[in-house]
């Protein structure tokens, strides 16, 4: 029975094994202890983390989950948004700062209380705008071991410029026409597009293109993108997967269709690390360190 069950689920797999990027997905399935998946809104990050899913309830391991999207919501009660309200569909600062902490708490408490070597987390960390930077920074914490550790990687999924055109397309359908609620929650348009003017502006403020290279109408450019992951992640094991291929849709891609748990942060956690942060920090100094997030 729960071979006939996994085979039904591997029937939507659609990234290939026998390709490089499958084998290095399959190879870290069967390897890693944390495995996550960096990068911008409309790169495929979902898809990827699904994909990585199947692939590990295929080797046999327990999936846990750390998503940015997901993860937040603890953090964005009324209440809180009340005292910490979005901006343009922007989320505040204090909100990106205060989760980016909690998540280096979440892994340090899951790596003491998942210590089997069937157990295997997967993340989504947008990382660009303070969305889980605090993943990839060295922190003199117990989670900085395991972060930097040979068995932790992260995942850059950088598509082509003809596939990321593609992707945007397909994420104003799913806004328009959402299959799963998190996509109502997709980053709009609009802040995707903004989202990539930063990511253009911070890469050459950082000396990563030469401002040559960049001139232009900002569209997307695949080379600007990968240059700025690998360098916020230099501190990690970081791995550029070259997308050149739009994978076809096998439903929604926040459909994982494996049993998982997900990491979530309980009142308690909220409470104490925002109380942490407005005792140690004014709302101008949070401010100015998330607006500096590429500072790695």
């Amino acid at each position: 029975m729960l071979k006939a069950w996994l085979n039904a689920k591997m029937d939507r797999l659609v990234i290939p094994s026998d390709t490089a990027i499958g084998a290095r997905m399959v190879a870290a399935a069967e390897a890693c202890r944390m495995i996550f998946f960096a990068g911008l809104p409309a790169a495929g990050k979902s898809l990827f983390l699904q994909q990585q899913a199947l692939m590990a309830a295929q080797a046999g391991r327990r999936l846990h989950l750390l998503q940015w999207d997901v993860a937040r919501a603890a953090f964005e009660t009324e209440a809180l948004l009340a005292k910490y309200p979005e901006t343009g569909g922007v989320t505040h600062p204090m909100i990106r700062k205060a989760a980016g902490l909690w998540s280096r708490q979440a892994v340090a408490r899951w790596q003491a209380e998942f210590s089997g070597p069937e157990e295997l987390l997967i993340g989504e960390v947008p990382i660009i705008g303070n969305r889980f930077v605090e993943l990839a920074q060295i922190h003199d914490d117990a989670a900085e071991p395991l972060l930097a550790g040979d068995r932790t990687v992260f995942f850059v999924p950088v598509p082509s410029n003809d596939v990321r055109r593609k992707i945007e397309a397909k994420r104003q359908a799913s806004i328009t026409n959402p299959q799963h609620a998190n996509e109502a929650r997709d980053a709009p348009m609009h802040v995707l597009q903004q989202v990539w003017r930063d990511t253009r502006s911070t890469a050459i403020d950082l000396g990563l293109v030469d401002g040559a290279e960049a001139v232009g109408d900002n569209a997307y450019d695949a080379v600007i993108y990968g240059r700025l992951y690998e360098h916020m992640l230099q501190h990690r094991n970081c791995r550029v997967l070259s997308v050149d291929t739009l994978y076809p849709a096998a439903g929604s891609a926040y459909d994982l269709d494996v049993a998982s748990h997900a990491l979530m942060a309980s009142a308690g956690d909220v409470a104490d690390v925002l109380a942490a942060l407005e005792s140690s920090m004014s709302a101008d100094e949070i401010r100015r360190s998330v607006e500096t997030w590429y500072q790695i």
